[in-house]
């Protein structure tokens, strides 16, 4: 179950929808939303200061000091944006904020800000949450494709990244990208909550070699019926085009209100970067992607 709901807040125009998608959740499992905004510290501000003033050498006319005085004051701005949408949010939801557990009426909410490096401090609270949920990636900017593979890579916990519109509910129909291989196992283990909720749960199986066979999706459909799930399979050899375009494509016929996936993603460690196909799938969706690494 997702009972303790992880959101992080950016200051951008994409926290309605994070916040909107992450109560979806939070109404199904009686949860609770934590929402954190992160404050860089002192030092990162003086260190990207620097970097600025390297770059734009001494005849731009501005000093050190000066350009850490802007970035502190756009984190002011940001954070004030941030706190301004999370309260009328709570106003408009009716939610009860409530600091510590339990909480009498759920879903439920609180606010928290911290001072720190950003990637570290929302991966460790992403850890020790059941769900994260992230905001769809703006021109104007949000968490970094770095920021949020590193949470997903680091936490161990299971990723919903919310599109630029909230959708309408999560339980209607639900897409797995399936793949026959242990990073696909893992995710759908993680959204079972949710597959359990479902009216349907569609498989999406795109044979991308010729010894790509039937028989493991199949057997997959089987074992989610023993959970009383209904079940109904999309099997097919890929033939032109590009995966992620094809399942986003089957997504969008069945009418699915969420995409589990997890056996198409190329992690590079070393980098903590989405990577091809979990990039390309990210640029591009319309509905929620649910993702566990």
């Amino acid at each position: 179950m997702f009972k303790s709901i992880f959101v992080p807040t950016t200051g951008f125009s994409n926290d309605p929808a994070t916040l909107e998608t992450a109560l979806l959740v939070a109404r199904s499992f009686r949860g609770h939303l934590d929402c954190v905004h992160v404050h860089p510290d002192p030092t990162q501000i003086l260190v990207q200061a620097a970097g600025y003033d390297m770059g734009m050498g001494t005849g731009a006319g501005f000093v050190l000091g000066d350009i850490a005085q802007v970035l502190e004051e756009e984190d002011l701005r940001q954070t004030g944006r941030a706190k301004k949408v999370y309260e009328a949010f709570l106003q408009r939801e009716k939610l009860e904020e409530v600091a510590m557990p339990p909480c009498a009426r759920c879903p439920s909410a609180a606010w928290t800000e911290i001072m720190g490096r950003e990637q570290d401090i929302l991966t460790a609270q992403a850890r020790v949450h059941d769900l994260t949920v992230i905001g769809h990636p703006t021109h104007w900017g949000g968490l970094t494709n770095e920021v949020a593979g590193a949470m997903l890579v680091g936490s161990g916990r299971p990723v919903l990244l919310a599109p630029p519109k909230a959708p309408a509910r999560i339980d209607g129909t639900i897409a797995v990208a399936w793949k026959d291989t242990p990073e696909a196992a893992r995710a759908l283990t993680a959204a079972m909550p949710l597959l359990a909720r479902a009216k349907q749960v569609v498989l999406i199986n795109i044979a991308e070699h010729e010894d790509v066979t039937v028989e493991p999706v199949a057997a997959l459909a089987k074992n989610l019926r023993w959970h009383d799930i209904n079940v109904d399979i999309r099997y097919l050899a890929h033939s032109g085009g590009t995966v992620q375009g094809t399942i986003l494509t089957i997504a969008g016929e069945v009418g699915a209100d969420l995409l589990v996936m997890g056996g198409y993603s190329h992690y590079r460690l070393s980098e903590r970067l989405f990577g091809g196909f979990t990039r390309e799938v990210l640029a591009g969706a319309p509905l929620p992607i649910f993702m566990a690494h």
